[in-house]
């Protein structure tokens, strides 16, 4: 292994620590030598690690290291090539070297070399074939080796860096606007898209594409303002939803196979969905019962009666409450993330049933009794639940911590009296519930409106509605016929393609470190070091 001291400022800076060990198989495997440049790939396995032992480690100056102005690799024979981490790669960078295609339109120029250090590591091989197989030296960049320490110091500092809790959950990161959300003007969104009279296209993160996207990664939602009904440009009309999703979700939507890439959430007569009904919707996911349920759910309102009672949208952070819940009440949160439930939709044309844990935690090698890992998912969804199907000695258990946890979670659920709820006591169920009555954001969408959230992270649900007495029902460009009282217009993005819209964002205004994301529910952590 090697004991790098890195400089004090520059450890403060990164994860407050002055000094870190790398052990020879990870150094071995991420040798900038072993990375394809043009891919990024590396060419070495954990599983082929030789065995081979460090003879000597040294910190160089990589101006005098690089052999001349033009080239970064140094050729110990002609099976063996050593690559040079010149110029190093961008903050962010999983890849050990900034390479030739990697980062086109991230990096314009070369870095600054005067400054940059390298760990040079030369290996004692042994016998074998592998002696002439792989290089004896390896350089790494030691500001890369900096981002992705494992020490302790640095895996608790990235945690608390992505860890979703209380402090930045929606209603407590309140924006000065009339929804409490932070809210940008559907026209600035879709700006990056539209090509002005000289030709070119207004820079993506100067328009409010960026700010949505960093909104809906840190807060958990957004709203976006002066939204059309549709958009028609000489052709078929396109609905706002599915502009805006392109643009978030990487030019594609997604989940369209049961209710089609645009759905229409109005009361209908005999709905196979109680979303499709006028009755309350408790707050849940959509889909839970994929193996990868929608990322990023949009919700147009289209329209509304002027008389309508009720029909309020309410989202609460199901990461958060979790977070808080392993405060409250260990137990039940051991319960939860060991016992899986089952999500199922099953109706005439569809059949889907998935088995997972309600909360689910980061593997880190400390087993499962270990509570204290980060939380990187919640799965919720009691609309779309089935049978239980676990040791009948958890049941009891399981009952108990579901209760307090959707206590926790929907400020719908009656404080019955302790003699008509055995499963907690009534000061258990005062506390449970005081945190979704002091979490949950509650606000009648208006059209021209369009709420989008994060659905792994932010459960959503709606309030019962139905029409006033005097109701005068209008009609909608987007439709035919009377107006329902309450119409939203939908759709899906992927949560990996959406993420991978805002990282590459990101990068292109040179804050991937600067800009922590708060774990998005996806079942990883979503900071990169």
């Amino acid at each position: 292994a090697v004991l790098i001291r890195f400089p004090a400022a520059a450890a403060a800076a990164s994860a407050g620590a002055a000094r870190s060990t790398f052990d020879a198989e990870w150094l071995w495997s991420n040798c900038p030598s072993a990375v394809l440049p043009d891919s990024g790939q590396r060419t070495r396995t954990p599983g082929q690690f030789p065995g081979w032992k460090i003879a000597s480690a040294s910190i160089v100056d990589a101006a005098t290291t690089l052999p001349d102005s033009t080239n970064s690799t140094i050729a110990e024979s002609d099976d063996s090539t050593v690559y040079l981490p010149i110029p190093p790669p961008p903050p962010g960078s999983a890849h050990p070297i900034l390479g030739n295609n990697l980062f086109r339109g991230v990096v314009s120029s070369p870095t600054d070399t005067s400054s940059q250090n390298l760990l040079r590591v030369d290996w004692r091989c042994g016998g074998g074939s592998t002696q002439c197989t792989y290089p004896n030296t390896s350089y790494f960049d030691v500001g890369w080796l900096q981002q992705w320490r494992y020490d302790k110091v640095a895996l608790a500092r990235r945690r608390r860096r992505s860890e979703v809790t209380m402090d930045i959950a929606i209603p407590n990161v309140e924006h000065d606007t009339d929804s409490g959300l932070f809210e940008v003007p559907y026209e600035k969104v879709v700006a990056a898209l539209l090509v002005d009279k000289s030709g070119e296209t207004k820079s993506r993160t100067d328009c409010g594409l960026f700010a949505l996207l960093r909104s809906i990664f840190t807060d958990g939602a957004a709203l976006v303002t002066d939204v059309p009904s549709t958009i028609d440009d000489s052709g078929p009309s396109i609905s706002p939803v599915e502009v805006i999703g392109k643009a978030i979700g990487g030019g594609r939507l997604s989940h369209g196979a049961l209710y089609g890439d645009i759905f229409h959430v109005k009361s209908i007569p005999s709905a196979h969905n109680i979303a499709y009904t006028s009755q309350h919707l408790a707050p849940h996911q959509d889909l839970a019962y994929y193996e990868s349920p929608p990322g990023i759910q949009l919700l147009h309102c289209v329209g509304v009666s002027p008389t309508l009672v009720g029909g309020e949208s309410v989202l609460i952070d199901c990461m958060a409450a979790a977070e808080r819940l392993r405060r409250l009440a260990p137990d039940c949160f051991r319960t939860l993330t060991t016992c899986p439930a089952t999500f199922v939709k099953q109706r005439d044309g569809a059949c889907m049933t998935y088995q997972r844990p309600h909360i689910v935690l980061k593997e880190d090698g400390s087993g499962q009794d270990c509570i204290d890992r980060e939380i990187v998912g919640v799965n919720w969804s009691p609309p779309f639940e089935g049978p239980l199907a676990i040791r009948q000695d958890l049941v009891s258990s399981y009952f108990r911590a579901y209760a307090a946890f959707e206590y926790m979670l929907d400020n719908s659920l009656p404080v019955r009296p302790v003699r008509d709820h055995d499963l907690l006591s009534q000061a258990e169920i005062h506390e449970f519930a005081s945190y979704s009555v002091e979490n949950t954001w509650e606000y009648q969408l208006r059209p021209g409106q369009m709420l989008v959230f994060n659905n792994k992270r932010m459960l959503h649900g709606r309030r019962e509605f139905a029409a006033g007495d005097s109701d005068t029902t209008s009609r909608s460009s987007v439709e035919v016929g009377p107006k329902p009282i309450r119409h939203l217009v939908g759709t899906y993005t992927n949560i990996d393609d959406t993420l991978c819209q805002y990282r590459v964002l990101l990068q292109e205004v040179g804050e991937p470190q600067i800009a922590p994301i708060p774990n998005v529910g996806n079942g990883t952590t979503s900071s990169v070091p």
